[in-house]
């Protein structure tokens, strides 16, 4: 036709990318397997009309690393308890070697109401596929009336210690300088960007007590710079403070020693379906 003009190698590839990617698009696999079950309490609880309830399939296969999110819930507004367990996933993102778990939580405006007392593994067998979850009320602590996520079995990932230098990228191969408060056992564990390292720890109000730490004892000789200064302040603490997403631990003074922020299965993050990869 006239008028027309030739396209350009350029132009031709750049259509070609372009019906490629809208071809992926449309044939992109979604969920075909749920996880079922009943959200209940063992005491009647009181779930504000704007309150929000979201469930999560996660992944936390490699220790060390933040669980990655394979299935979402949300019912918004949550209404009264109990719910209905309906968490859809993609088959192909779990194998038999793996290790998973549903979270669950109620939160308000951001703020942590509900959570669960203990773990909810889940055996992902086509047979198990079914899980009751159960919710109980965050207690009222200064210390967590800002919180959005639960203190316990969270990643919390180091990203200051305070009045020192700026925290190290961890050793090649390495987790990075992260701790999480196990729900069991009082058990706490974690990575300084070199080595691993597990303990104790007790909580009791807005106090928190870690000891009986033991860590590996690896040389690195690149990245986790920051782990002397980090593993020498876990020592010290005797308090914490939680706002929104951000954990302060604090020393017996009230001075703080460490920040961390939340990295699990509540956070938006996009990776969500993609490979794991190692944190930056």
């Amino acid at each position: 036709m006239a008028g027309l003009q030739p396209l350009h190698a350029a132009g031709r590839a750049a259509l070609l990318l372009a019906a490629a990617w809208l071809a992926g698009c449309a044939t992109a696999p979604g969920p075909d397997a749920q996880i079922s079950g009943t959200v209940i309490s063992r005491e009647r609880l009181y779930v504000p009309p704007d309150a929000l309830f979201e469930a999560a399939l996660v992944d936390v296969t490699r220790e060390g690393y933040p669980p990655r999110v394979l299935g979402r819930q949300r019912i918004d507004p949550a209404g009264p308890l109990p719910y209905m367990l309906r968490i859809p996933y993609r088959q192909a993102d779990v194998h038999a070697q793996g290790r998973y778990e549903v979270r669950a939580a109620v939160t308000q405006q951001g703020r942590l109401l509900l959570d669960t007392p203990r773990v909810h593994p889940v055996l992902i067998d086509p047979a198990f596929r079914h899980v009751d979850v159960i919710l109980a009320r965050v207690p009222a602590l200064q210390a967590t009336a800002a919180a959005s996520v639960p203190l316990r079995q969270t990643y919390w990932k180091l990203v200051e210690v305070v009045d020192d230098a700026p925290v190290d990228a961890p050793a090649e191969g390495q987790a990075a300088a992260h701790l999480v408060l196990q729900r069991d056992a009082g058990r706490v564990s974690g990575s300084g960007g070199c080595n691993r390292f597990v303990g104790q720890y007790v909580q009791e109000g807005g106090q928190l007590r870690l000891s009986r730490m033991s860590a590996s004892l690896r040389l690195c000789l690149a990245g986790g710079g920051s782990e002397p200064a980090f593993f020498q302040r876990l020592g010290a603490v005797a308090y914490y403070r939680q706002q929104g997403r951000t954990l302060e631990l604090r020393g017996e003074d009230g001075t703080p020693l460490l920040r961390f922020v939340a990295e699990e299965w509540g956070a938006p993050r996009p990776e969500d379906d993609e490979p794991p990869m190692q944190p930056q």
